[in-house]
């Protein structure tokens, strides 16, 4: 009996696994917005068969983890967000948010904060997105974007997924110089 009740806590985090898997993706497109191609193709991760390459990108970080890729540093996106984008070799991150004042802890604070993660192909940038609970916006999907090195902006060709559709179509970088190997200037005060 004592060997029951020690899987007996397995049992339902096995479950809720299962049921999470089950339910990310979807085979529906997002409603159109601002002339952006909708694709009537699920997101990568709606599949179980692309499970592996979806997560391949975290990979990215252990090859050169002080890489720093052309896309890295501070964009500013036309729905009032600041994205942090970190790209390793083909690999890209953000973290994207449109909150200020941010309470650290709190969970549902007015408006969006989200991650994604990617590979860049050539001039385009093939993302799987998702927010995250520090707003109290939920939603997810797939993005592609171009990249015009000349003027240094990203622009978001097609949205992927059923959710609601992604907020920027135009981002521009804020920091062209930044480098996250960056450090504050000491300061004289004691």
């Amino acid at each position: 009996m004592p060997r029951l009740r020690r899987m007996a806590p397995v049992v339902p985090v096995v479950l809720i696994v299962s049921l999470a898997l089950a339910a990310c993706g979807g085979d529906t497109a997002s409603p159109s917005a601002r002339g952006v191609v909708e694709s009537s193709d699920p997101s990568p991760s709606a599949g179980a068969s692309t499970a592996a390459s979806d997560l391949s990108a975290i990979a990215c970080a252990t090859d050169d983890p002080a890489d720093v890729g052309e896309l890295t540093g501070a964009w500013a996106g036309d729905d009032n967000g600041v994205y942090y984008i970190r790209q390793v070799g083909d690999c890209v991150w953000w973290f994207g948010t449109e909150l200020r004042d941010v309470e650290p802890g709190v969970t549902g604070q007015p408006g969006f904060a989200n991650v994604a993660t990617g590979r860049v192909d050539g001039t385009n940038i093939v993302v799987e997105w998702a927010d995250v609970p520090m707003g109290n916006i939920l939603n997810g999907g797939g993005l592609t974007l171009a990249y015009d090195q000349e003027a240094d902006r990203l622009e978001i060709t097609e949205r992927r997924g059923d959710g609601e559709p992604f907020g920027a179509t135009l981002f521009v970088r804020i920091e062209p110089d930044a480098s996250p190997n960056a450090t504050p200037i000491a300061s004289s005060s004691p």
